[in-house]
């Protein structure tokens, strides 16, 4: 699960990159209106944030279930919002960005889901007391 939280963060730490230094570049060639522009370094920050809270809580996954539960939330989430964006709100030629989150969250959404049931196990203490060895 540490490998897990730590790849959200670098995922949420490119992010609020792209949202910061490239939106110019990358996401829309016009500029922003200035209440746009609020909303995206508004966004931006909060990757900043999502990306300390994965990476911190990589060091015990297990004592950090609500940064694991917010990983899954944060994924499934953006799972759906991609799906949205692709089957309805953009035309096919702006879609890549979407296509390309899309990918990566679905395989993080994955990978934490697999790795949550070791996770889970390895922070329930016996309740007998006996060693397992």
């Amino acid at each position: 699960m540490s490998r897990m939280l730590r790849v959200a963060a670098v995922f949420s730490l490119a992010w609020a990159v792209l949202l910061l230094a490239l939106r110019g570049r990358v996401l829309v060639a016009e500029p922003l209106s200035p209440v746009l522009q609020a909303l995206v370094n508004g966004l931006a920050i909060l990757y900043l944030v999502l990306t300390y809270v994965f990476w911190y809580a990589a060091r015990d996954p297990s004592r950090n279930r609500g940064a694991i539960h917010a990983a899954i939330m944060l994924v499934a989430l953006k799972t759906a919002n991609d799906l949205y964006e692709l089957l309805v709100l953009l035309p096919p030629e702006q879609a890549i960005v979407s296509l390309g989150d899309l990918i990566l969250s679905v395989g993080l959404l994955v990978g934490i889901l697999q790795a949550l049931p070791r996770t889970l196990a390895t922070a329930r203490p016996d309740p007998t007391g006996a060693s397992k060895l």
